[in-house]
């Protein structure tokens, strides 16, 4: 294995964590020394058709070899990967889509597209909790018009027929 790479293969642990996707790295993971990923990270992992966003737990015990990663039941599913796939690790890109929400927070109006755009990012699950709720209390308590509220609704229902 190319210990310069962000290449890891992949071991069931069998952690439940309800729909959250989380990812398991020991400390001394050459991909964490590397990248210089901690705890709570959120990256993304990928294989050959799928990637998904994840929240890093680092381990300092022999659950993990260094070369090897974990993955909540519910981030493998999502992946679908078996023990031994090879899984690639690499930051996060920039969600440009909280760029609306921080518009909305200093009480500019959103469109059809920043609403579609914050909608899909959600739906792929580029967004962790707090990203949810600085979202939610940007259009809570009568801080969208009906325009805007015309075109959440569009963008929630578009989002469902893709």
């Amino acid at each position: 294995m190319d210990t310069h790479s962000n290449i890891l293969k992949y071991k069931h642990l069998g952690i439940y964590t309800q729909n959250e996707n989380v990812v398991y790295m020991r400390e001394d993971c050459h991909v964490c020394i590397s990248e210089g990923f901690e705890a709570l990270t959120r990256i993304r992992i990928s294989n050959a058709n799928k990637s998904i966003v994840a929240s890093l737990n680092v381990l300092n015990s022999d659950i993990l070899l260094p070369n090897e990663i974990g993955l909540s039941d519910a981030a493998a599913k999502k992946l679908n990967v078996s023990p031994n796939d090879t899984l690639y690790v690499s930051h996060l890109e920039p969600i440009e889509s909280l760029s609306h929400v921080r518009a909305k927070i200093y009480n500019q109006k959103l469109d059809y597209s920043a609403f579609n755009e914050i909608i899909t990012d959600i739906v792929e699950g580029d967004y962790s909790n707090i990203h949810l709720s600085a979202f939610i209390t940007a259009c809570a308590g009568d801080r969208l018009d009906i325009d805007e509220i015309s075109d959440l609704t569009k963008a929630m229902i578009a989002s469902v027929s893709k």
